[in-house]
């Protein structure tokens, strides 16, 4: 759904990559390749990531000059012209030239509790890559089309295919208006954050392919000896089987899949918060998500 003539809003086409920056990027680095993501160019003090989809990369991994941090989150939007409205907002950057795989140009932007926020243009997309992830023909009690056919995996990470939303605390936030084409149920989410905390980065989810490859990654961040967060279950706002780890800087990063997508036609619901509103199963929720 375009953006009336004169409104001040910008519409974000889909995500495109998160930025961190690790004190320790040798041992970020292994994480995520276990977590499964791949490298697709890398110099000294910086790595980009990629997924098997057409994104040219969707996560960049940085040297910290001291303490870890989160360095914002990249939203793909429809023109240069776009771009060049965002230069007159508040806390904006120039226009500058991206220097990744895929090339293309950004703003950033500052919002008032702090967080980066980067708006991309001009990408080239790359071709997706193909990881020969069967789609699954499911036995149910009544209906069993798998005949002679068995369910057989590999080992191994579960690989990733994009970077799919990320979540942050303010101290307050308002909501966004979608359009009538179908996206996932959420991008961007946001939460208070508790008397006397700082604003700060809640997690940043990628989506791979099922359910089975994501307890495939689950059994294998398991044997690396990785800090499990929470997981696996499955969400009650968006659907999505979920499975959330501890990376090497202790930033939650998560698998997804089977998400649901919605539009603005579908009808919004409100619930109270609380634990019957994060899960249908799983494990109890962690502090972390308190």
């Amino acid at each position: 759904m375009p953006i009336p003539v004169g409104d001040p809003r910008m519409r974000l086409l889909k995500t495109a990559f998160v930025i961190y920056y690790h004190a320790d990027l040798a041992k970020a680095r292994q994480f995520l390749l276990d977590f499964g993501l791949s490298i697709v160019e890398e110099s000294h003090g910086e790595i980009f990531f990629t997924g098997y989809g057409s994104e040219p990369y969707v996560y960049i991994a940085r040297q910290a000059k001291s303490d870890s941090e989160f360095g914002g989150a990249a939203y793909e939007v429809e023109s240069h012209e776009e771009l060049e409205r965002a230069t007159k907002s508040a806390n904006a950057t120039p226009i500058f030239e991206l220097d990744g795989p895929g090339g293309g140009e950004a703003v950033t932007l500052t919002d008032p509790a702090g967080h980066k926020v980067h708006l991309v243009y001009g990408q080239t997309p790359k071709q997706p890559d193909n990881p020969n992830l069967e789609k699954l023909t499911l036995n149910y009690e009544d209906e069993k089309p798998r005949t002679g056919r068995f369910q057989r995996f590999a080992h191994g990470p579960a690989p990733v295919y994009r970077w799919g939303h990320y979540g942050v605390t303010y101290p307050e936030g308002k909501f966004q208006e979608i359009g009538l084409e179908f996206t996932d149920h959420h991008a961007f989410f946001f939460k208070r954050t508790k008397p006397g905390q700082k604003p700060s980065v809640a997690h940043a989810a990628f989506e791979v392919h099922d359910f089975d490859i994501q307890q495939l990654g689950h059994q294998h961040l398991t044997a690396k000896g990785y800090r499990p967060c929470w997981g696996v279950g499955r969400h009650v706002l968006g659907s999505q089987v979920f499975d959330y780890w501890f990376d090497t800087s202790q930033f939650v990063l998560e698998h997804y899949a089977d998400g649901d997508l919605v539009n603005s036609e579908t009808e919004v619901a409100h619930v109270p918060a609380g634990p019957e509103a994060l899960y249908v199963w799983g494990p109890p929720i962690p502090e972390t998500f308190s």
